[in-house]
């Protein structure tokens, strides 16, 4: 059987008495492409900042690759992560950013040029490349982070809310860039659109209360239902 990229068992994560996740139980192949779904407060973010190795487990167990989270972080090409919000200096300029982000990835003089003009090209970013992060609109914050976490092509790709403040035409680009990953890249792409999760997703880990209330592609969710259906059934305790 092969080995997964991503395996947590028995996860659990504690804010004072209250568990913020519970339980979780994660099996993700390399290549996958995962939605993170669930309402306000399931979990979602706290998972993701679990597998960006920025939160350790109060119980269970997390790997990547065979490795802790925070192991595996530090190879210069496994993780790209655009948390919910943007991490961004805003005295840096975009440019400064892209190009310090290529740097920590290990990419050469070349594959930063190349990795920079690709991601200005595909999000549109040419006319906010000298301009100060800090007087940024928020989408345009949302863009220059998203090209960060993409550069250099990275292993795991870690996306929490990638569209909000996006305008209909970023929003396109984005999943372009997205659809255009190659198979190396693991996504797990955090949002509230289940349009957008479906589009973008082959599979999907529906989280609640934080605990996981399903977990398997798409059509398994709940009998081969649209992917909008399936995770309001599952919601509904209709499926599992």
């Amino acid at each position: 059987m092969t080995k997964p990229l991503i395996l947590t068992k028995n996860l659990a994560i504690l804010y004072g008495r209250r568990a913020a996740l519970e339980g979780i139980g994660l099996e993700i192949p390399a290549g996958a492409r995962v939605a993170l779904l669930g309402p306000n407060g399931a979990g979602k973010s706290t998972l993701l900042g679990v597998l960006g190795g920025v939160l350790s487990p109060d119980r269970g167990s997390a790997e990547v690759d065979g490795l802790s989270p925070e192991r595996f972080r530090a190879g210069p090409r496994n993780l790209g992560w655009l948390p919910e919000r943007a991490p961004l200096s805003s005295e840096l300029t975009v440019l400064e950013h892209l190009k310090l982000a290529a740097r920590l990835r290990g990419l050469s003089k070349a594959e930063e040029s190349s990795e920079i003009d690709r991601l200005v090209a595909g999000l549109n970013l040419g006319d906010k490349l000298s301009r100060l992060s800090g007087g940024l609109s928020s989408g345009s914050r949302r863009q220059a982070a998203l090209a960060a976490a993409l550069l250099g092509g990275p292993r795991l790709l870690l996306l929490d809310e990638p569209s909000s403040g996006l305008d209909p035409d970023e929003s396109r680009r984005l999943s372009t860039m997205i659809n255009d990953l190659s198979a190396g890249t693991t996504l797990i792409i955090s949002t509230h659109l289940l349009a957008e999760a479906a589009s973008l997703t082959a599979m999907a880990a529906i989280i609640s209360e934080g605990r996981l209330r399903a977990f398997g592609p798409w059509p398994s969710l709940s009998g081969g239902a649209p992917p909008e259906e399936a995770y309001f059934k599952v919601m509904a305790g209709e499926a599992r």
